[in-house]
């Protein structure tokens, strides 16, 4: 296993190493799959609260206030991408991928059991998870995880659901190791369009919320997600390494190949059932029909194969010169079938008539890179790499990046620089040019994306702060007018950023900060707000030295900023200059519950509902939830 080298400072690293099970270790796969990376388990009661998926990626949501809804980060350095399908984009922690796949090894089989609730009942929302994983031998490990996460919404036309099912399975031998995925995504949601302020006739305060208008009640967004995934490795050669500490001599592998093997499937429906009745009203959501004024089924199916092979000369290997080698070469196929253009033809009465087409493409790219890096030791880790794509679709994009942590004694501190960066050229995805549906249509030639990031800062983990800021330079940037169609500026667009992070104790009261300041040189392309904090505030204690607790109030509050709204019928946040959202903390009281295995926590959502002023929202057109109890428990088990 490799040691840890990243850049954050998380609760983990504070808590009481008690609550780890020794007989459980946890890793994933980065840098192209070639290295193992430590983690912790996840057995610690800190932050269990926060049981939101989307709010343990980013601590500022532009989102549908809906649990399982669309979302975006409001900091724009954690605004996630999926290349190839960007219907993907506003539900990505809601498909699990490979890189994010956690490997096991354990003495006894493992199993852990959670369960979330929120209410009313009527209107709740709930999530299962039940997670199984085993050693056959002490080398080979398998394991299987199911999560259900189902919400009826509080609001009309919000009903969502998703599921996923991941199988998988390791094998760590002396020469050979092996690291293989099963996964399985569902994703079925309601899409209600926000509220219909047009149709409103009283003012929301004196409205139940399932009373509020809104544009649809018969939307439908459906994505079906299926991957497979394999990593294989064989070490060859030999050499012998003195152990500087006691002199003896240790047997290592000179080199390591590796073949990768991906495949990702995915299929994105969005229905309207009884189009006609949404276009009684003279300002419809979609003023454009293009191809069926009865229905709306738009639908566009993914398959992506990836091939990668890579040499890699072990750092350990290497103890002149401290660092390691890495080199790949990869093939990626893309095939698309989706709507083609609405074509008109006259019947035998002389009236036009639709012909609707379904087209399909193959779309392959080859690309060669290296890296240099050093992942082990105590004190300094650092990497530099590069990515060619030098054939097919993709000719002509490249990715250099680099990345550096370390670690050193300041009097009785620790403390640690770190920085990080990219260079990025790549051409617009296949639906960025060209998509046709029932709604949207436009077919453009984007030039290539250029843009480059910047980022770094000091952390000093002994007093449990951390300082960082960077900057994204972006030229030929995509963005979404209002329209829900894309487009491409043609000047340079700069995003900077700053961020704080402080744990202050005092005595058994705790409090955890973390507050971004971001600026953008064009808010009508890349709309953000220039402050968005998160703080929680505990008192923390143990009864009868067995039962762990907490009891504070999470807080999160960003500046106004024309937030982005969303277009179910592409999927995708576009921007808008109607209104501004912000400026309205949603506060959370908790309370989080240890006893030996199970965590537990109760929470009221939103406690300061309606304070300081109405309306609250999440999103452009779309409010939060009202004030609502919810809990959840987690069960682990080690025999």
């Amino acid at each position: 296993m490799g040691q840890r080298g990243g850049d954050q400072m998380g609760e983990n690293e504070q808590a009481q190493v008690d609550f780890i099970p020794p007989d459980v270790r946890t890793w994933h796969l980065r840098d192209h799959f070639t290295f193992s990376d430590t983690v912790a388990v996840d057995t610690l009661s800190n932050g269990y609260q926060v049981y939101n998926p989307i709010f343990r990626e980013s601590i500022a949501q532009n989102w549908l206030g809906n649990m399982n809804s669309a979302y975006q980060s409001m900091i724009f350095d954690e605004q996630q991408r999926h290349y190839g399908h960007m219907f993907y984009n506003s539900f990505l922690c809601y498909i699990p991928q490979p890189h994010e796949i956690y490997f096991y090894d354990t003495k006894t089989p493992y199993v852990n059991l959670t369960y979330h609730f929120g209410g009313p009942k009527r209107r709740s929302e709930e999530a299962i998870s039940a997670l199984y994983t085993q050693n056959i031998n002490k080398d080979f490990n398998v394991g299987l995880q199911y999560q259900l996460n189902s919400s009826i919404g509080l609001y009309q036309g919000q009903k969502s659901e998703n599921q996923n099912f991941k199988f998988w399975s390791s094998y760590n031998g002396k020469r050979y190791n092996m690291h293989m995925a099963f996964i399985y995504a569902k994703i079925e949601n309601q899409e209600n369009g926000g509220i219909n302020l047009a149709e409103a006739e009283r003012d929301f305060n004196d409205l139940d919320p399932e009373e509020i208008p809104v544009f649809f009640q018969s939307a439908y967004t459906n994505i079906n997600n299926l991957q497979f995934f394999y990593n294989h490795s064989l070490s060859i050669g030999n050499i012998n390494v003195k152990n500087d500490k006691d002199s003896t001599m240790t047997e290592l592998p000179v080199s390591t190949i590796f073949h990768t093997l991906k495949f990702d499937q995915g299929i994105r429906e969005y229905e309207i059932d009884d189009l006609e009745s949404y276009y009684i009203t003279e300002t419809p959501f979609y003023p454009n029909i293009y191809r069926d004024s009865i229905q709306t089924r738009d639908s566009t199916t993914y398959n992506n194969l990836v091939n990668t092979f890579q040499i890699k000369f072990n750092e350990e290997a290497n103890s002149l010169l401290r660092f390691g080698l890495r080199a790949f070469i990869t093939n990626d196929i893309m095939f698309y079938k989706f709507p083609g253009q609405t074509s008109w033809r006259e019947d035998e009465n002389g009236d036009p008539l639709p012909t609707y087409q379904t087209r399909d493409t193959t779309l392959v790219t080859s690309a060669i890179g290296g890296q240099i890096f050093k992942n082990l030791g105590e004190n300094f880790w650092w990497n530099a790499g590069v990515k060619l794509y030098f054939q097919g679709y993709r000719a002509g994009d490249s990715e250099i990046t680099g990345n550096l942590n370390s670690r050193f004694r300041i009097n009785k501190d620790t403390a640690g620089f770190f920085a990080n960066g990219g260079i990025y050229l790549r051409q617009p995805e296949l639906f960025e040019n060209q998509y046709y549906s029932n709604h949207l249509q436009w077919s453009n030639d984007f030039n290539q994306v250029k843009s480059v990031r910047i980022r770094g800062g000091i952390r000093i983990p002994t007093r449990r702060i951390e300082l960082s800021g960077g900057v994204n330079i972006l030229t030929d940037h995509i963005y979404w007018e209002e329209s829900g169609i894309p487009s491409q500026t043609s000047t340079v667009v700069q995003v900077f950023n700053a961020r704080l992070k402080k744990h202050f104790v005092l005595g058994r009261i705790h409090s955890v900060n973390d507050v971004i300041l971001q600026y953008t040189s064009h808010d009508e392309y890349i709309p953000v707000p220039k402050v968005a904090l998160y703080n929680s505030t505990y008192y923390q204690n143990t009864l009868f030295q067995v039962l762990h607790f907490q009891i504070g109030f999470d807080a999160r509050y960003n500046s106004e900023y024309y937030a982005p709204k969303y277009m179910p019928a592409s999927g995708q946040f576009v921007n808008q200059r109607n209104e501004k959202v912000g400026n309205y903390p949603f506060v959370d009281v908790f309370a989080n519950l240890q006893l030996k295995r199970a965590r537990i926590y109760v929470k009221f959502d939103h406690i300061n509902e309606g304070y300081p002023d109405d309306p609250y929202y999440t999103a452009y057109q779309y409010p939060g939830n009202p004030r609502s109890l919810k809990f959840g428990v987690s069960w682990n088990f080690y025999d």
